[in-house]
Parts: C-alpha cells; structure tokens; sequence
C-alpha cells in the first residue's frame, strides 16, 4: 500500500467520523430526495411543465447538498483542525504539506460525488424521475460544481481566523445563496431585479446547467455557467492556494 492510499484511507475515516460532515457529504442529498418524493409523489403537474416535482428538481437537488458543504461544512472543518493544532501536527511529518490537501479534496470529492449518484439512483429507480438529457453529463456537471465549491470551502478557510467565524459567515452565504439559485424556490416567482442579481451567483450558474443538461440541453447551450464555474473554481483556488495557513 503506497503512502498516498493510506492518506486517503486516514482522511476518509476521519470524515466519517465527523457526524455532520458524514451527513451533508453523503446521506443528505439521497435522503432529501426521498422525502421530497414521498411529499410530493412525481405524478405530472402543470407547475412544472406537466412533470412531476422529482423530474423537475432532482439535479436542482444537487446544487444545495454542494453548497452546505462547500460553504459550510469543508470551512468549518478545516478551520477547527488549524485551530486544534492538527494541521500544525501534520505539517511536522515527512510527508509534503500538498500532499494532505490532494488527499482531502480526493476523499471530499469521492464521497460528495457517492451521495449524489445515490441520490439520481433514489430517484430514478423510487420515482421514476428520468433523464431527458445525457445522465453522464448531468453527473459531469454535477462533478464540476462539486470542484468548484470545495475550491470555494478552502479559500473561506484560508481567509477566515476561526471555527466560529467560518461557521457564521457558511451560514450567512449558503441560505440565501440556496433561494436565490433556483434550487428550493423557483426563479420564476422572484422579482426581476432580484432574478437578474441572482444570475451573478455561481450556484445560480450551477442550477442552470445541471437543470438545462437534466432536461436535453446541449453543453453548447450552457457555455456561459460552465465558464463561471470554471473562473470561479480557478479564483478560488488561487485563493487557497495563497493564503492557506496552516497553523
């Protein structure tokens, strides 16, 4: 077994040992799924275009799980693993800081990814939801938001001087962030000024993309949040990468 697998071995029993962290990075996007199903059944409606409420939001889904623990979970960890001297401890070993971060990213993304293909899996085979477009591509994008907000996690972490802090300002981000994406409340209903201001947040740009793939949209026609995502995830990590302490 090579030093790397045993890394991601060590970080993904850590993470599973973090109730919250465990929760949101992985039963939470299936379980929300199922109870949205089991409230809202799937039978067409004329709301959501003669679909029923899973076919019409089940990528949507995504994007809230994504964004829990990109702006909430992933900070706050990070920042209480620095303010408890873990990182500090970790850093006096042989291994290269990068390393450790490659491993973390890894186990995060592996397990965010496992819950959302969980999720597809609740609704597609529980309801009967049923992709319209590519589902490989839906999960391509859904990977690419994944990217982007831990990418987002790590820069909050980087910047912000503690657990309480990161917690605060996660929570402060990530509600109205949610409502105004498109994911819990539709876009539709807004006003226009807030629709349009809306259009500038990057989980706005990921509802967008996940939903138009769901429903047979070409990549072509969704250049424009796959190029927000993809600045947004490059700032982000240029962030990180410059300010991240590790003590």
């Amino acid at each position: 077994m090579t030093i790397a697998t045993k890394l991601v071995g060590v970080q993904t029993k850590r993470t599973l040992r973090e109730p919250a962290a465990a929760f949101f990075v992985i039963a939470f996007a299936p379980l929300f799924a199922l109870l949205m199903g089991l409230i809202f059944g799937n039978d067409p409606v004329p709301e959501f275009g003669d679909r029923g409420y899973i076919d019409a939001n089940l990528a949507s889904i995504t994007a809230i799980v994504v964004a829990i623990s990109g702006l909430v979970v992933v900070p706050t960890d990070i920042v209480t693993q620095r303010e408890t001297g873990a990182l500090r401890r970790f850093r006096a070993t042989p291994l290269r800081p990068l390393a450790y971060i490659a491993a973390d990213v890894a186990v995060r993304f592996a397990l965010s990814m496992l819950g959302i293909a969980v999720m597809f899996a609740v609704g597609i085979l529980g309801f009967g939801a049923h992709a319209h477009g590519n589902l490989a591509g839906v999960l391509l994008a859904s990977a690419l938001g994944v990217l982007t907000f831990l990418a987002v996690g790590y820069a909050l972490a980087a910047v912000l001087p503690s657990q309480g802090v990161a917690q605060g300002v996660g929570n402060v981000l990530v509600f109205p962030l949610i409502i105004l994406s498109g994911a819990a409340v539709p876009l539709a209903v807004l006003p226009d000024g807030i629709r349009q201001g809306a259009q500038l947040s990057p989980l706005t740009q990921l509802v967008e993309l996940l939903q138009g793939l769901w429903l047979g949209q070409a990549w072509s026609e969704n250049l424009v949040p796959v190029l927000v995502l993809l600045g947004v995830l490059g700032i982000a990590t240029a962030i990180a990468a410059t300010f991240f302490r590790w003590e």
